[in-house]
């Protein structure tokens, strides 16, 4: 508004490489603009209608999302990549609740919301989903596949001791990052039936629990168990629909 009337305003826009954003999208139609305010500093949002496209090959990558070790990928060749620092993840998470909760005592509530901001910058800025999707092209996969999370409180893997970490950890928006980034290159994320892909064997399909990290089954196959659980998600039953449930 100026002087009481709407009026259009040229803003020259700064445009920068430093978290590597795909200047690209920009060649296609643009449309809503939305501006908004955090932290004292101004954040314009343009929604991009691109092309959908989408590969026609058959490669598969399987991945497994975890706490101590954020994503694990194997294709159908075997080839095995383990993703992101999940003991920085865990330390950066123990750092800001306890910076909040020292906040919280003192009521201050500005530096609460800033802290919740920076909390959800940090989070956004990993770079674990994009070296997924990396991987995925690298490797000429066609479709990457994912637990459907939904129902998480009630898989196997879940426990009273890791359960406070399980619901902090972003594996919703880890799993939204994988889908969006994939879509863009033309590779399809699929979402399968978790049950047991920590549990069952990949060789003989008998059930048995890892012990700590190590899966050991009593017909010889051995193997770290969050490749056995990218191994199963791999080829595990794909659930209707083909998007993530929050």
């Amino acid at each position: 508004m100026v002087n009481g009337k709407s009026t259009r305003l040229k803003v020259r826009a700064l445009l920068t490489n430093k978290h590597n954003r795909n200047f690209d999208l920009l060649k296609h139609k643009l449309g809503t603009l939305r501006i908004t305010k955090k932290s004292g500093k101004w954040i314009a949002q343009v929604s991009v209608t691109v092309p959908t496209i989408e590969k026609t090959g058959t490669k598969i990558l399987g991945v497994d999302l975890g706490l101590k070790v954020p994503a694990v990928a194997i294709t159908d060749d075997d080839k095995v990549r383990f993703f992101g620092n999940g003991r920085k993840n865990k330390y950066m998470k123990r750092k800001f609740r306890s910076v909040r909760r020292k906040l919280g005592e003192a009521k201050k509530l500005n530096a609460l919301r800033q802290l919740d901001d920076k909390e959800q910058r940090w989070m956004q800025d990993h770079k674990v989903s994009r070296e997924i999707v990396d991987f995925a092209t690298d490797n000429t996969i066609s479709v990457i596949r994912l637990e459907q999370l939904t129902n998480i409180r009630q898989t196997a893997r879940t426990s009273r001791k890791n359960e406070k970490n399980l619901h902090t950890w972003s594996f919703y928006r880890l799993a939204h990052f994988v889908e969006y980034k994939a879509k863009l290159v033309g590779i399809k994320v699929e979402y399968v039936n978790p049950s047991y892909t920590s549990q069952t064997c990949p060789k003989c399909t008998e059930k048995n629990k890892a012990q700590d990290r190590k899966y050991k089954c009593p017909c010889g196959f051995e193997k770290h168990r969050d490749i056995v659980g990218a191994m199963n998600i791999r080829y595990a039953t794909v659930v209707g629909g083909n998007s993530q449930s929050a």
